[in-house]
Order: structure tokens, then sequence, then C-alpha cells
């Protein structure tokens, strides 16, 4: 009795031409009997698998996971332009109501990531809904942080590419520290922290780490609202908050609009403490008029600490906060005629002595 499948004569050719018309798939092996083509095809009880299905190889994108970790890559919905773009993972939250969930049943839903966005300074930084963060496409990886690699870059063989100001050609260049640190004066670029003196980067880092999350996420000061940029060493209470009212004319900080609508109520302050030592009226520009007040800041401490509290959200770098005794601050103001009020529009601080004869210390419009 013959087997279910015959076993290839040994001198016959397997061959890969297409079957004839009416060969039903059969592939001719030379011998007395036929391999159907098909999977899972045999003649009685002893069927045999003829064609084993392979895994196909996939590229799809790897699951999402239930919640990233601090460090991790990812994609993430930036709100400066509506567009996803590679970010790290720098903190994360559990949204309210899920502080007590378990790790496993913990969903995008329940979770905030504050995000640093490659390539871009950290004042764009910010927490981002667990919704709008994705597993990081391989294809959006790239280095942008270097921004002497990319098109119209100092490395780009482009005839248009960036001007150094030296009128020589930067196509073919190598990119070197030097032209680095040229191209970030031009363009106003902050330098990365490789460029350091090695203990200039040990402070960087150590700066970083202390400030690397906003605390405050924007400011309603007067009839303006403005997003924070950085950290800034208000008390704890005031701490992940995600809008921070000022008071425009005495400077002091709420967490609630209704709080501070009972302070105007009955702050007194119409204009800056110290004494006014210039004043430019308007009226025939019909703009209001400015003002500059010289404050002493050992004389008027808490308003002084309270304006560098202010200043520090959009300064990553100010380290004077409390101790401002041995500072004076120049406040400009602007005169509401319909109020008889001056509101805080910029100012300037410097040593009132200074061993290197700094005038200036810090200042912020």
């Amino acid at each position: 009795m013959a087997d279910d499948v015959a076993a290839p004569a040994p001198d016959a050719e397997m061959t890969d031409a297409p079957a004839p018309d009416g060969a039903g798939g059969e592939i001719s092996t030379g011998g007395d009997h036929a391999l159907n083509s098909a999977p899972n095809v045999g003649t009685g009880d002893g069927a045999a698998t003829l064609a084993r299905a392979q895994p196909a190889a996939s590229d799809a994108t790897p699951p999402k996971p239930r919640v990233f970790k601090i460090g991790d890559k990812v994609s993430a919905l930036a709100s400066f332009d509506g567009v996803h773009h590679e970010a790290t993972v720098v903190d994360l939250r559990r949204a309210k109501g899920a502080e007590g969930k378990d790790e496993d049943a913990i969903g995008p839903a329940d979770v905030s990531y504050y995000v640093r966005y490659a390539g871009m300074d950290k004042r764009l930084d910010a927490w981002v809904a667990g919704v709008n963060v994705d597993v990081l496409d391989p294809g959006m990886t790239r280095n942008l942080s270097d921004p002497l690699l990319g098109p119209g870059s100092l490395a780009s063989p482009r005839k248009d590419s960036v001007n150094l100001g030296d009128g020589a050609p930067a196509e073919g260049r190598k990119v070197t520290r030097n032209l680095k640190r040229r191209y970030n004066e031009i363009n106003n670029v902050a330098g990365s922290i490789e460029d350091l003196a090695p203990i200039d980067q040990k402070l960087e880092k150590e700066h970083d780490e202390k400030t690397k999350v906003k605390n405050i996420g924007c400011v309603e000061f007067g009839r303006f609202e403005v997003d924070a940029w950085y950290f800034s060493p208000y008390p704890a209470e005031y701490a992940d908050c995600a809008k921070l009212y000022v008071c425009e004319h005495c400077l002091k900080y709420m967490k609630h609009e209704v709080t501070l609508l009972k302070h105007k109520a009955r702050c007194r302050m119409t204009h800056p403490p110290g004494r006014m030592i210039y004043r430019h009226p308007r009226h025939d520009e019909g703009k209001p008029g400015l003002a500059f007040w010289e404050i002493d800041g050992n004389t008027h401490k808490v308003y002084c600490q309270n304006l560098c509290l202010l200043a520090k959200l959009f300064l990553d770098h100010k380290t004077l906060y409390f101790d401002v005794d041995p500072f004076l601050f120049y406040v400009m103001t602007e005169f509401d005629e319909r109020t008889n009020k001056h509101a805080v529009v910029g100012y300037f601080s410097k040593e009132k002595w200074s061993n290197e004869d700094y005038n200036l210390a810090c200042i912020l419009t």
C-alpha cells in the first residue's frame, strides 16, 4: 500500500514553473504521486501538513506601555504648535482619583508626564496628559539638540547654509566646538553643558536637578496672563500651582482668583515703594506715562523678595531670591490714568558696592 504522501524520487528536480491549467495547484515531482501545494491537505486519516505557516515579520510600533518611566524617550504632543515631538520624561504624577490604583491598573488617562522636548529650550518643558504621550517612532529620532546637523546647518552641503558672519562658506566644514560656539552666539542659542568647563558642568547639572520641573504653570498679572518659563522657589504651599495670581501693585502672590479680588479691594499701594527718580509723560503720544523707582532692598525687603520670585519664573539662572539687602532695584512702571495707579512693567537691579565695578545684576521686562 502506498504512503499517503510520496517522497520525491532521488533524481527528481523541483520546478518553480507555474502549474498548467487544470493542474489544481499541484507541483510535479517526477514520481507517481503529486504533492498538493495547499497547507493541511492530505489523503486519508494520516493527512500531513505540507506547508508550515511562517510568522510574518512585523515592522509595527511596539505596544504602548501603560506607564512610561522617568528617562524614557517618548513622542509627546506640544501645546506650542500642536505637533508631536521627541521628548524625554523628566517626571510623572498621577491624576486625581488615581492615587490609590495598583500599578497594573494605571492607564494613560491616569497619569501626566513632565517632558523635555529634544533640541528645544528648557522654557518649553511642560506637563502633558498621558493620552497625548506615545511610544517614540524610530523615524522621529534625530539629533535635534544640535542645530549644526540638520538641513541648512553649518555642516549642510547646501550653498545657502548658515552664515557665520566671516564671509567663509560653511559648505564642507567640519563641525568643531569653536564653530558650534560661534553659531550659538550668532543665533542666540544656549550652549550645551558639554561645552562648559568641568567645574561649570557640575554646577549646571546641580542647578538643573534642583529646577528641572516648573512649579508654576502661568501667572496672572494685572490684565495679562503669562506662561511661566522656569522654576521659582515660591513657598511649598504654592508648589504645583497651575496659575499664580500676583497683585500688579504690591506683588503679593495668591493661589486663588477670589483671594486676589479680595486683596485688590483693600490694597492701598498705588506705586512701588522707594522714590521716583524718573518720569516721562506721554499724553501727546496717547500712551501711558512711564516712571522709574529706586528701591533699597534693605528698606523694602518683602517687596524686593516678591519681585525676585516673580522674575525667577522667566530667568533660568537667577540665584538671588531672599538676600536682597546688598542690592538696589530700579522698577519701571506705566501710569494708568483711569485708576491713578502705577503698574510694574520691568526692572533691573545692581549691587550697592561691587568689587568688580559691575553696574547691572539682573534685568527683566
